[in-house]
């Protein structure tokens, strides 16, 4: 009799993740999680669209809006998006970064010294593109 349970339940989760995939909702993998656009800001759950760090947007290659984080930098020559910091003072850009169009450095806690403007905690809404992020929006309307 047992074994006609296993079956019964095995059947009963198949159904479920079928008619999940039927519906576009897919099983969540923690390694590879879906990208945040549009779609999901607000959605019929009310969930925030997830923030990606810079690293995980370029490997992504997400089209449409996302929200990324990272190290918000203007050492003189234009806005950049770095995924890490290097230690000096005023702070540079380490790892992987893409200019930044259409920021509005009042929308970003900023610190200032030795003629560089940070952030160290930005998050963006926008679309990235290769090499450069276009803020489209504040990422509060995200």
């Amino acid at each position: 009799m047992r074994p006609f349970r296993l079956l019964i339940a095995t059947a009963a989760s198949l159904l479920l993740v079928a008619c999940a995939a039927a519906d576009g909702m897919s099983p969540s993998d923690p390694a590879n999680p879906p990208p945040a656009d549009a779609s999901d800001a607000g959605g019929a759950g009310g969930t925030a669209p997830r923030a990606y760090t810079l690293e995980e947007a370029l490997a992504a290659d997400v089209d449409g809006p996302i929200l990324v984080t990272g190290l918000l930098i203007d050492a003189g020559d234009g806005w950049r998006l770095c995924a890490a910091v290097a230690e000096s003072f005023p702070p540079q850009c380490g790892g992987d970064s893409v200019t930044v169009e259409g920021l509005d450095p009042a929308d970003h806690d900023l610190q200032d010294a030795g003629g560089v403007q940070w952030s160290e905690a930005a998050t963006l809404f926008g679309e990235l593109d290769g090499t450069t992020f276009t803020v489209t929006g504040p990422a509060s309307a995200a």
